[in-house]
């Protein structure tokens, strides 16, 4: 086998994969991952959720994206919903009913407003509004109180929930 670097290489997983293989890289359906080398059936990459962790996964199990066309509202806004996921079970393992229903509300009209920008049926006009609406809601999770996930490489910080 050999591996042939690779730069700016990005995909996301569209099966799961136990990484059963040594040196392998366990990935969940839509994990993003980093690829830094190649072969003609596998990837050699990271995980930002498995920071510091790099391992082999098959190619066949990856969708190349190309981050020049992905719109950086969009990408802040997986991210956030991504990172925030992990808080919302969190919450709810702990009981902390009001913050749950509080942090679940915002997903979900997060959610909603990158479905809407992936859906490329808005004007300029309605995408710039739309665009501001999701950078407000994330601004209003990232006021307050700083929170470190644990299995992510960036704080997020949930305001007064």
């Amino acid at each position: 086998m050999i591996w042939s670097p690779t730069s700016n290489k990005y995909g996301v997983a569209i099966h799961n994969w136990h990484g059963d293989v040594t040196y392998g890289l366990a990935l969940d359906v839509g994990d993003c991952v980093e690829i830094l080398e190649e072969t003609a059936y596998w990837f050699r990459g990271t995980c930002p959720r498995k920071p510091r962790k790099v391992g082999l996964f098959p190619k066949s199990y990856i969708h190349l994206k190309d981050l020049s066309k992905v719109d950086p509202v969009v990408a802040e806004c997986t991210l956030v919903l991504r990172e925030w996921s992990e808080i919302w079970k969190r919450l709810f393992v702990e009981r902390e009913e009001y913050k749950f229903t509080s942090l679940r509300k915002v997903m979900l009209a997060l959610l909603e407003s990158r479905r809407e920008l992936l859906s490329s049926t808005l004007t300029q006009d309605q995408t710039y509004e739309l665009q501001m609406k999701v950078i407000s809601k994330i601004d209003w999770g990232n006021r307050g109180g700083v929170q470190q996930n644990p299995t992510c490489r960036m704080y997020v910080a949930i305001a007064s929930l």
